[in-house]
């Protein structure tokens, strides 16, 4: 067992050197890269060129970004990076979920927990920085949905001035905030390569999933560009059709705020007591974790509080 903790142990050290390498290295780059994708957004007619179309990156390395380009579950990932529009790699991604696996690995072996546990453990460490990551993707997504009635109302000034649709698409990429004008430039840019407008509104929907702002403009732009008709006044009708439906969920989350904030209080009391046990009176509870009945228990109480939780959420849930 000591020849196994000490082979653990090195490849959580190993694991956590190279996330600390990753990290301060995007902590360098960020603010660079950020005023780089904005001065891109900008634009000063001297680009040639994708300019705001993101670089896939598997690794910085080369030898790892080659073996990483055969392996399918690295593009998933890649284009999931892409979607949360973050500025690292898959390796990256990867070397922080090894690392922290191996941390809740070794923190099960610390506690002399049975194996099902340290497994337990270990599985929940792998997937923070998944979880992490569909997050950040669920908030721009919410985030763009937010500031896409102001990018219509952009777009359809612009139209009235005279302008063509590309040209509104500019003005969205140069004057909205972010990460509007990110979609957006992209989907300049790849008009200005020669994709056709159907082609670049459904390329914005997919790099923003589930988003149904977006499927509704992008289904709208292109059908209104096979049957003709004001583009101006779809896109206006839109825009309010859109502010509306904010509208009609933010009374929907105020009334169902008070199911939310029970379904976390009562999710997070058990979780929370058996913490303070352990930190308190680690004996009482050690055979929870020591012996194999107290994992048997402890894994059906996890399945019985996922279910609770859920059950939970969805009594909140309004049908629409």
């Amino acid at each position: 067992m000591g020849t196994v903790l000490q082979v653990l142990l090195g490849l959580v050290i190993l694991g956590a050197l190279e996330a600390l390498f990753y990290l301060v290295r995007y902590l360098q780059e960020r603010k660079v890269a950020n005023l780089a994708r904005r001065l891109k957004a900008l634009g000063d007619g001297k680009v040639t060129g994708s300019v705001l179309l993101r670089q896939g990156r598997l690794s910085s390395i080369g030898v790892i970004n080659d073996l990483l380009q055969a392996v399918g579950p690295a593009r998933a990932l890649e284009r999931l990076l892409e979607q949360a529009d973050l500025d690292t790699t898959v390796a990256m991604l990867i070397s922080i979920s090894l690392a922290l696996g191996g941390c809740g690995v070794l923190a099960g072996f610390l506690l002399h927990a049975g194996l099902v546990i340290v497994i337990l453990f270990g599985l929940i460490g792998l997937c923070l920085p998944l979880v992490g990551v569909l997050v950040m993707r669920s908030k721009r997504s919410a985030k763009i949905s937010e500031q896409l009635p102001e990018a219509l109302e952009m777009m359809t000034r612009s139209l009235r001035a005279g302008h063509a649709l590309e040209q509104a698409f500019h003005l969205v990429a140069t004057e909205a905030p972010s990460p509007i004008n990110v979609e957006f430039g992209r989907a300049f840019e790849e008009q200005k390569l020669g994709r056709t407008l159907e082609q670049t509104v459904v390329g914005i929907a997919n790099r923003v999933p589930n988003n149904p702002d977006l499927n509704i403009f992008a289904v709208s732009v292109a059908v209104q560009k096979e049957t003709g008709g004001n583009l101006t006044e779809l896109l206006d009708k839109l825009a309010e059709t859109i502010r509306s439906r904010f509208r009609f969920y933010g009374k929907l989350r105020s009334l169902t705020a008070e199911g939310r904030v029970s379904g976390i209080v009562l999710g997070s009391l058990p979780i929370a007591m058996l913490m303070l046990l352990v930190i308190v009176n680690y004996s009482y509870v050690k055979p929870l974790f020591e012996s194999r009945d107290g994992n048997l228990i402890l894994a059906a109480a996890g399945a019985v509080w996922l279910v609770g939780v859920v059950a939970l959420f969805r009594l909140a849930k309004v049908e629409y």
